[in-house]
């Protein structure tokens, strides 16, 4: 059975450049594959993807038993739409393939095991998608949520080291000012000291002989 995998990760998390119309199908007459009868019967509504409808083509060709059975069975259905009448179509089907052997309880068990593969297939499809939210929202999320409360830090570190520099800028211009005053003072007082110095060595030249 093949797994959905990485193969349709990235419908979820990538988008495509093929901007090519897709081309709708005439309702009268729709392709003789398996899976169109399978579609036919859903009750989803989304539109067509035909990366999944290759997906179960291949999926379902692959499970394919040995002998008539389903598969067979809707091959010739959908070989058969030009028949208006559905009953007619199912009935021929049955005809053809029971004198190959096909009987109506191994046409019912094949289809069962066909659902079985799809509900398997499906199994995995979820797991794949499970991990794909974990890796690619949740994780996600969570880094954003570490990165905006980071921010956050930074933003409160830089308020504060705004106050800092402020603070440090008031303590600068205060202390540029106490040492100007200072050096003012010292060099008065320095002049002073050495102009007396100088005045009482001319006077002891000439007072004292």
């Amino acid at each position: 059975m093949v797994n959905l995998g990485k193969k349709i990760l990235s419908a979820f998390v990538e988008v495509s450049d093929d901007k090519k119309p897709v081309e709708e199908k005439p309702i009268t007459a729709p392709p003789a594959t398996f899976y169109t009868n399978i579609a036919a019967n859903n009750s989803y509504t989304s539109a067509p993807n035909g990366k999944f409808k290759a997906h179960f083509e291949k999926l379902l060709k692959e499970a394919n038993i040995t002998g008539p059975g389903y598969y067979e069975y809707s091959k010739m259905i959908d070989a058969m739409q030009a028949i208006a009448d559905e009953q007619v179509r199912h009935i021929t089907a049955f005809a053809g393939l029971s004198v190959q052997g096909l009987d109506k309880q191994k046409l019912l068990t094949s289809a069962l095991q066909y659902l079985q593969v799809l509900d398997d297939d499906a199994a995995s499809f979820h797991n794949t998608v499970d991990a794909a939210i974990q890796e690619k929202v949740h994780e996600k999320k969570r880094l954003m949520d570490e990165k905006e409360k980071r921010i956050q830090q930074l933003m409160q570190e830089i308020s504060t080291m705004q106050t800092d520099i402020l603070n440090l800028q008031h303590e600068i211009k205060e202390n540029e000012t106490k040492i100007e005053a200072n050096t003012g003072g010292y060099k008065y007082e320095s002049e002073a000291a050495k102009d007396r110095i100088s005045r009482d060595m001319e006077k002891i030249k000439s007072y004292i002989q």
